[in-house]
């Protein structure tokens, strides 16, 4: 039996965080009484596990390791997601972000109210409470840019209720005190609450500050508002990053799991050394208790209405460690896309631990088909693919949450950013201890070549290459790493805010990257002449109806572009409601809204 800490509001002392200011979130109990001890505190932090750790989702909809991520180039189905086109009214996210900010600020305070404990314990928890108001601001910054920033709890009485947004630079260097504090105070093991991998430790402290360090400032960097004069704050936020994966990566408390694939299909993480070994923070989950439904999704049976793109397959490297067309001509490894053998030999292993060995096309041997044909089993448990537990909503592997892969990319992407602003220089010792160390899994059986850095460019045995699809306004090294990104954190609830924070999300644009929307090779006859074929290009070669002809799976024909509410600029943050900007103002404050949103048309209902 899994013992389950990351699953639920556990009944010790539980608190429930309802609306922002519409119920006391200490209404269960009396506020003065609660903050008596060190069990209550762990009580009160246990509560935020759930909503801040999702892992896997209930369903093909849930969890941030969704299948049904539309909004993505790593996926691409019949019809496409586009961002939204109208502005919000009333609802979005602004409320619950304020609310769990109130949560966050309850905490702090609280916390000096216990009596009776060391002074190690004390700044423990006031280091977790802190780590949980910096978690929070994060997701706050990340959406809106600008918001108010409160160190203190909010009441219907505050003077300040209605405060003007802060500016994000001020807002994230509150977010990097809270870090830094939590980072020198949280404990490296806290086994009364619970087992490292479990609980919050130093090390998930300095893992999610990687990451959200790097998170805001790569946006920031990237956002054309951000003045010269700041880049000297974005700098900081990045060496920050850089600075708390490497406490992780230097502890030696963590090694990398031999099988890329077994990080997300082990029914047991603690029960597998090997697979524990590369987890900071994993979620456990328990049958009949806590399940989820990713599994399901992945199994030889079930249907995946979104699949693989072609652009995500073309991005995996041969193991020659280089991509498979570069400015110099095709690579002499990449044996050709027209049957899955030739597509998937002499790729990176990552590709064959991700994907099936084969096309599983619509009505082709597989009932169990792919949109695109590249039909992912990433998350698929082969020996247990018939158990009750690998159907519906039952499935019960354990979900990662953050582990030493993503910090490693973290340390090396946040490296790679310095350098393009002079303030760093990527060494090779820096490649050695993050990319190469991921191409060297046991699993791998030592076939992926190690990157190399001659001159400052990507190079394999010496040798300078430049792929021939890169985005011409992405240094080749820093190309290489996002790509290196991308291919281990594929389908983990990470592409879409990486292609915002690099101010990317125009990859999304079918019009422009066709591959975004096409599958894998097809040769029809009457089985499949109900499909559409295309070529490289995404222009079609094969009408619906017709026998005859080949080409790459048009998967859709609907483009992702501007006329579906796809719009630029407007898309990198999100629409302050206008209920929002309409109550301040009512109230005698402003609310200034994002680029390409409109200021007014909300609401005076109360």
């Amino acid at each position: 039996m899994k013992k389950i800490f990351l699953i639920s509001l556990m009944a010790l002392g539980m608190v429930s965080c309802d609306d922002f200011l519409t119920k006391d979130p200490l209404a269960s109990f009396q506020d003065d009484d609660f903050w008596c001890n060190e069990n209550n505190v762990r009580g009160y932090a246990m509560g935020y596990y759930a909503a801040r750790f999702p892992g896997y989702g209930s369903g093909d909809s849930g969890g941030v390791m969704s299948q049904r991520q539309a909004l993505n180039d790593d996926f691409t189905n019949t019809t496409l997601s586009g961002f939204a086109s109208a502005p919000v009214v009333k609802g979005g996210s602004w409320g619950s972000h304020m609310t769990n900010i109130r949560c966050d600020n309850i905490f702090v305070d609280r916390v000096e109210r216990v009596k009776d404990w060391s002074e190690e314990a004390a700044n423990h928890w006031r280091g977790i409470a802190r780590f949980f108001r910096a978690y929070d601001y994060i997701q706050f910054v990340n959406a809106y840019k600008n918001v108010p920033y409160y160190d203190h709890e909010l009441t219907v009485e505050s003077n300040d209720l209605f405060r003007k947004q802060d500016d994000v630079f001020y807002v994230m260097d509150k977010i990097l005190e809270d870090y830094d504090f939590a980072s020198k105070n949280v404990l490296i093991s806290d086994t009364k609450t619970g087992p490292n991998g479990q609980v919050i430790t130093k090390d998930v402290v300095d893992a999610f500050m990687s990451r959200h360090m790097l998170l805001m400032g790569t946006k920031l960097k990237y956002d054309p508002a951000t003045t010269s004069g700041q880049m000297e704050s974005v700098a900081k936020y990045l060496q920050a990053a850089k600075d708390a994966a490497w406490r992780v990566m230097s502890s030696n408390r963590y090694k990398l799991c031999p099988s890329f694939h077994d990080l997300f299909s082990t029914l047991d993480i603690n029960q597998t050394a090997t697979v524990k070994q590369e987890m900071i923070l994993w979620r456990q989950y328990e049958t009949s208790q806590v399940t989820h439904a990713i599994m399901t999704y992945d199994r030889s049976m079930t249907v995946q209405g979104h699949s693989g793109t072609k652009d995500l397959i073309n991005s995996y490297l041969c193991l020659n460690g280089m991509p498979i067309k570069t400015t110099t001509g095709v690579n002499p490894q990449f044996k050709g896309d027209k049957t899955a053998t030739n597509e998937m030999t002499n790729r990176d292993p990552r590709l064959n631990q991700t994907f099936e060995n084969d096309y599983y096309v619509e009505y082709g041997e597989y009932p169990g088909y792919a949109k695109s044909g590249y039909k992912r089993w990433l998350f698929l448990n082969k020996q247990h693919e018939d158990d009750l537990e690998s159907t519906q909503s039952f499935n019960v592997t354990d979900a990662p949450i953050i582990r030493l892969g993503e910090v490693m990319m973290n340390y090396i992407e946040a490296a790679a950013e310095l350098e393009t602003m002079g303030k760093y220089t990527v060494t090779q010792d820096d490649i050695d201890a993050t990319i190469n160390q991921l191409r060297t899994r046991a699993s791998f059986g030592g076939k992926l070549a190690k990157l190399q850095i001659v001159g400052g460019q990507p190079a394999v045995g010496g040798v300078v290459f430049d792929d021939a699809d890169r985005d011409q306004d992405v240094p080749a090294l820093l190309w290489e790493i996002r790509r290196e990104r991308r291919v281990e954190l594929v389908y983990q609830g990470f592409r879409l805010n990486d292609l915002k924070r690099w101010r990317k999300i125009n990859y999304l644009n079918s019009d422009l990257y066709p591959k975004k929307v096409i599958g894998c090779w097809l040769e029809k006859n009457d089985q499949y002449k109900g499909h559409i074929l295309c070529d490289e290009n995404g222009i079609v070669t094969s009408n619906a109806g017709s026998a005859k002809g080949a080409g790459y799976l048009k998967v859709s024909m609907t483009p992702r572009n501007a006329d579906n509410g796809y719009v630029l600029d407007r898309n990198y943050w999100e629409c302050v409601p206008l209920y929002e900007i309409d109550y301040y103002r009512r109230n005698g404050s402003h609310l200034e809204q994002n680029p390409g949103w409109p200021q007014s048309g909300g609401t005076d209902e109360e």
